[in-house]
């Protein structure tokens, strides 16, 4: 077997090994890691193939930030399965861990979805190469246009007086400048939360919603088309004095009506662990009446030290290597 990193332009027998949303990032070159998210961050991807003979049997798929402050991450480890039950998948692994640390990067970080195909094999992995122990990152729900309009609040909570469910698309200019000035001043929108993160590069807009209120705009469901048929609930937040008593929820019977009636067949929602809240509200008025529910773990490898290799770039010597 021989492993040796990717140069493109990167053979098509390597496009199946990994996630189609991932594919894209096989072209190497600087890009978001995910082309229908938003507020992903643009990446270095980096490939390392490995070879049984003149074959293509597996490859590991890493991505180098390109913001300050983010970690490097090992995005997917795949081996055809004949050629499994020999140690490759752990040697690509160990190439991801030399990449970031050539790199100069003191870790290396991992997500997955827990039960997913080979999640097993990889948390068995990390035991044996050192990572930490895995956590919760995210709790996500996938669910059908049938299924939004069977949850049991659907409906049931009016818009408190005074206020109006409105598209966002027609929140005005000046409603969004009033927005920015009140978090200026008093911040109370989480930086993940910030609703003009995810309108520049295009939202939906038949199904994106926002709460108008006398104070302005309190609220918002905005989303995204993934695909014709698949709606990510993206970004969703009540201010907190206007949010007790599920007061978010006409947002979202509103956003569920319009799915279906814009042709969406299924959905996702993720609320990540830092805003328990989010958490609370998915586990409670979503995940008992939909099809999949799932955490997202997370874990890294932190790196001992850093040699004289610190801030070379991906690519130079020491990520090629051949096994008997």
């Amino acid at each position: 077997m021989t492993l040796k990193l990717l140069q493109p332009p990167v053979d098509p027998a390597f496009y199946p090994m990994t996630y189609p949303a991932f594919r894209h990032l096989l072209e190497l070159q600087p890009t978001p890691k995910l082309l229908h998210e938003p507020a992903s961050s643009p990446i270095q991807p980096v490939a390392v193939g490995a070879w049984a003979g003149p074959k293509p049997v597996g490859l590991m798929l890493a991505g180098l930030p390109l913001v300050e402050g983010e970690p490097p991450e090992l995005l997917s480890v795949y081996v055809v399965p004949e050629a499994r039950g020999q140690g490759l998948g752990r040697e690509l692994a160990k190439a991801a861990e030399r990449v970031a640390q050539t790199a100069g990067f003191p870790a290396l970080a991992a997500t997955w979805t827990q039960g997913a195909s080979g999640t097993a094999w990889w948390e068995h992995q990390l035991g044996v190469l050192g990572w930490e122990e895995p956590e919760r990152r995210t709790l996500s729900v996938f669910f059908t246009a049938e299924e939004a309009l069977r949850v049991p609040w659907l409906d049931r909570f009016r818009v408190r007086e005074g206020c109006e469910i409105v598209p966002f698309v027609e929140v005005t200019q000046e409603e969004l400048a009033a927005l920015q000035h009140s978090q200026e001043q008093s911040p109370w929108i989480a930086p993940d939360l910030l609703p003009w993160r995810y309108l520049a590069g295009g939202f939906e807009e038949r199904t994106s919603v926002a709460l108008r209120s006398p104070e302005g705009i309190v609220g918002w469901v905005i989303n995204h088309r993934v695909t014709k048929e698949w709606l990510r609930f993206t970004c969703s937040y009540i201010r907190k004095d206007w949010g007790r008593r599920a007061r978010i929820l006409p947002l979202f019977s509103v956003s569920f009506h319009r799915m279906v009636e814009a042709g969406f067949t299924r959905a996702t929602f993720v609320a990540p662990v830092h805003h328990p809240t989010m958490v609370r509200f998915v586990a409670k008025h979503i995940a008992p009446w939909v099809s999949v529910t799932r955490w997202t773990l997370g874990s890294c490898k932190k790196f001992a030290h850093q040699d004289q290799a610190c801030g070379r770039t991906a690519g130079e010597e020491g990520l090629c290597q051949e096994r008997g």
